[in-house]
């Protein structure tokens, strides 16, 4: 008896000590000085939602840093330099944290988003190429009437976290939101676990995952790059917090939602080899991608990422599509072009209700421009045939061909190179970045006519009923 005493007085003594590391904060979110009421708030791990006078109270405990919510349709974030700040840091000596926001007056159910990735900066005189690209989206808003955001997958700088306030000066130069998702060139390598890997991340723009809501989209950003702890080492990881955090976020939301997803590693692995070794699966895809894909479970999703500097779509089931991006640096600002042979750019996409459609848009170049054409003997693989590389293919894609005006059937797919991008990356001859090389890409396309001399025409149609014509000429 006396033994089951002390057992009792050791488990009330050990919960005591536990529930004084929690401590209650509280606040209000409000719009024009009036409480907003339903809308969530968390500290990324813990939630709670405002009352009807905009107020909440939430539960945290010492190893949260920031209090935030999830900024409901109709609204926006006050911005710093382009930057939506929807957060407080947790004090140790506060308890109050308010937050005002401003509703809007343009109608969100269709709206605008652009998504560009790895601009990677590691010079500072590489901001001014990265400004060519930012003024090539601003004249892309200036053709629409809707509201308008930005999303970027990451790797904004290239282990320089000295340039964040710089990239986020060049930001501000976009009248619009833009929200930022963590990449491993964004971490900071100089500590010693994944948690401190960030904070110099979040140190300039919050915490890194946060959900929000357009429209009818409901839009979430994940960080998926698990740091080990030593020289650069990472993978492409979801930790537990953040998958509950998820399933918690998204049980807000109504099955059958449209949730678009922004994280930087790809989910899945596909662009250039069909079966990669076990450290190459690890730091270019999502490994526990099944606990992913079982919290968006009747959804409707979108997952976008960066990370490759190649463009590849995968559809990973009849709810998940997954669009992987071009870098907006091309080949690490060396030149017009990324190792797949894609246009240094980014993608823009419409949202209509609850619907999506996209296309690529390279920096320079028009929304026509979706494939580039090489005539016979361009690919040194395949010297007989003549060449395309579409940017943006995926399977709903269709991609034919003609001789002297007659439909000669569909293009072959293979996994091949683009035969500019074998001529401008070989393997060790850049001079700024000697590892810098083409890769192989699965979005390109050959067929061989019966006479090489003939008229020959590329037919492409996107997923959307778009088509796009090129002939071709003697030159690429």
């Amino acid at each position: 008896m006396k033994k089951l005493f002390y057992i009792l007085i050791f488990l009330i003594l050990a919960n005591t000590i536990s529930a004084s590391e929690y401590r209650v904060i509280k606040g209000e979110i409000s719009s024009d000085k009036k409480g907003l009421e339903g809308i969530i708030v968390t500290d990324g791990k813990g939630f709670a939602k405002t009352d009807k006078h905009g107020r909440f109270q939430l539960m945290t405990d010492g190893n949260q840093k920031y209090v935030y919510y999830s900024l409901p349709s109709g609204y926006e974030s006050p911005r710093e330099q382009g930057i939506p700040i929807f957060f407080k840091r947790i004090e140790d000596q506060k308890d109050t944290y308010n937050f005002e926001i401003s509703k809007i007056n343009k109608p969100q159910n269709n709206h605008t988003f652009i998504v560009w990735a790895d601009p990677q900066i590691i010079d500072p005189e590489e901001f001014k190429l990265l400004d060519k690209v930012i003024e090539d989206v601003k004249q892309t808003k200036e053709k629409y009437d809707t509201y308008f955001h930005g999303i970027s997958c990451g790797d904004m700088v290239f282990d320089r976290l000295n340039l964040f306030g710089d990239y986020k000066k060049a930001l501000s130069k976009m009248d619009f939101p833009f929200c930022q998702t963590i990449g491993n060139h964004d971490l900071d390598y100089t500590n010693t676990t994944n948690e401190s890997a960030s904070q110099s991340y979040q140190s300039h723009f919050g915490p890194d995952y946060y959900s929000y809501n357009i429209g009818n989209i409901h839009f979430v950003v994940l960080n998926n790059v698990f740091y080990y702890g030593y020289s650069y080492h990472y993978m492409g990881y979801l930790p537990q917090q953040q998958l509950d955090w998820l399933a918690h976020d998204l049980s807000n939301i109504k099955k059958g939602s449209t949730i678009v997803v922004a994280l930087h590693i790809p989910t899945k692995y596909v662009d250039s080899d069909l079966h990669p070794g076990m450290e190459k699966r690890q730091k270019n895809s999502l490994i526990n991608d099944k606990a992913f894909y079982q919290s968006l479970k009747g959804y409707n999703v979108h997952i976008l990422a960066g990370h490759s500097h190649t463009q590849w779509n995968t559809i990973i089931n009849d709810s998940i599509y997954e669009h992987t991006h071009a870098a907006a640096s091309a080949a690490w600002w060396q030149g017009e072009i990324g190792l797949d042979g894609t246009p240094k750019g980014y993608t823009v996409y419409e949202v209509e209700g609850d619907n999506l459609k996209w296309y690529f848009k390279g920096v320079g170049l028009t929304k026509d421009d979706q494939f580039k054409v090489y005539p016979i003997g361009s690919d040194i693989d395949n010297p007989d045939a003549f060449v395309a590389n579409v940017y943006n293919y995926d399977p709903a894609w269709t991609v034919q061909w003609y001789e002297d005006g007659v439909l000669a059937g569909n293009m072959e797919q293979y996994w091949g190179v683009d035969p500019l991008a074998r001529e401008l990356y070989q393997p060790g001859k850049n001079k700024v970045h000697k590892w810098l090389s083409y890769d192989k890409t699965n979005h390109i396309f050959k067929a061989i006519p019966k006479n090489k001399n003939a008229r020959l025409k590329i037919e492409v149609i996107d997923r959307f009923g778009n088509k796009y014509i090129r002939n071709i000429s003697d030159k690429p």
